[in-house]
């Protein structure tokens, strides 16, 4: 019997590593840093948007623009990709929207988007003169919110926000380089003339996940896209995350169609399947058997149960207190029970403590700040010095606690 628990632990150890291996990009796409809103967004208003996959060929001639981001998070796994999203833009006559980086991944795991945690500006740089741009600097606005109305299209200005805001310096921009939007600190967007296709956005606070919640962000990002994409174009955006070359032409469909049999069934039964096959079945006999010989059978429903012990543990703690002739501290344990179920009710099952019997009295407050107060009072006096009072006063506070908790509204959320 003991035999089979090395077989039973290399079973757990596999299924935990298949369970951490499992991709989890999705994660990032939907933290503050990632851009799933903006494709939420986009999809939204009519704009219909695919996302990159390392397992999905795409044509250059499938969409109308590309989106490229690049992060901290990204950046090396996109600098060894052979794509160049600002030479591809070029040769296919695409238009590109490059976003360069600003905050660091641990903005997204940690939640917290401070000064410590945007991107070294040198390391920005580094970025930038991979995809062939080079000496261009940066500026960082020095007040923590920076405003300031866009324009993209004629009479129709959008108001922006940016936290941190990161621009390009208009004094270093090379002679080609034409701004399309930017704020009193600096260029947002840039169009150079040696890369016509390509456009580059220096704060990526305008279409990610945080950043389009913030003043008109959000309406500045569909804006931006129907002026790159060009009017009338219905080609899906390409939000491109993974960095992979396009090709020019989408690839031929060379798969052929087969018919199949109950016959092809048998492979999934034959060498070597079949050993697979024969140790999990192994592996299931052993864990029924050593579950049903060392457990027993399995119990039927005892969820009633709970409920019963829990009132007779409470009867049980009452008639011994009873007993003591203790009814103040009997009647100081009733009033917690009682202000713990309230608060359970009002914010959940784990709300049944200390802080949830204060988060209920701030919630009564707001109903009514008096009453609240005289209703706590009445309940601190109970707990703490019901113990010492007389019978009398024990139950004169009872029923002033009593008709303070029955004036207010208590009801779920």
């Amino acid at each position: 019997m003991r035999k089979s628990a090395p077989v039973l632990i290399l079973v757990l150890g596999l299924a935990a590593l298949a369970l951490f291996w499992l991709p989890r990009g999705s994660d990032y796409d939907r933290s503050p840093l990632g851009n799933k809103g903006l494709e939420l967004w986009l999809q939204a208003k009519g704009i219909p948007v695919v996302r990159s996959d390392p397992h999905v060929a795409r044509a250059s001639s499938e969409i109308s623009l590309r989106i490229f981001p690049l992060s901290i998070r990204q950046g090396e796994a996109v600098a060894s990709q052979p794509a160049n999203p600002a030479k591809e833009a070029s040769r296919y006559a695409l238009p590109t929207l490059i976003i360069l980086p600003k905050w660091r991944g641990s903005v997204s795991t940690d939640g917290i988007a401070s000064k410590s945690g945007l991107v070294d500006l040198t390391d920005i740089g580094g970025e930038l003169d991979k995809i062939g741009y080079s000496d261009i600097g940066f500026a960082r606005s020095k007040t923590d919110f920076e405003e300031a109305q866009i324009q993209l299209k004629s009479g129709q200005p959008i108001k922006i926000d940016l936290y941190q805001a990161q621009t390009f310096e208009r004094s270093s921009l090379p002679s080609g380089c034409k701004e399309i939007a930017g704020t009193p600190l600096g260029a947002l967007l840039l169009r150079c003339a040696q890369k016509p296709n390509v456009y580059v956005l220096s704060d990526p606070d305008l279409l990610n996940n945080h950043g389009m919640a913030l003043a008109d962000n959000a309406a500045f990002a569909v804006s931006l896209v129907e002026r790159l994409r060009g009017a009338g174009d219905v080609r899906p955006v390409y939000l491109d995350t993974a960095g992979e070359p396009l090709d020019r032409e989408k690839p031929v469909d060379e798969g052929k169609s087969y018919e199949r049999s109950a016959s092809d069934l048998k492979r999934f039964f034959a060498y070597p399947l079949s050993v697979i096959w024969g140790t999990l079945l192994v592996v299931a006999a052993i864990c029924c058997w050593r579950g049903a010989y060392r457990f027993g059978p399995p119990l039927g429903d005892t969820s009633g149960n709970i409920e019963m012990s829990k009132t007779a543990a409470i009867d049980a703690t009452a008639r011994l207190l009873r007993l003591s002739g203790n009814d103040g501290r009997m009647a100081g344990q009733f009033v917690l029970h009682l202000l713990a179920d309230k608060a359970q009710l009002l914010f959940g099952s784990g709300a049944g403590n200390q802080a949830g019997i204060a988060r209920l009295f701030q919630r009564l407050a707001r109903q009514d700040k008096a009453g609240a107060q005289a209703l706590h009072a009445a309940a601190e006096a109970l707990t703490e010095r019901g113990h010492v009072m007389t019978r009398s006063d024990l139950h004169r506070n009872l029923e002033t606690f009593r008709k303070m908790l029955g004036s207010f509204e208590l009801g779920s959320r």
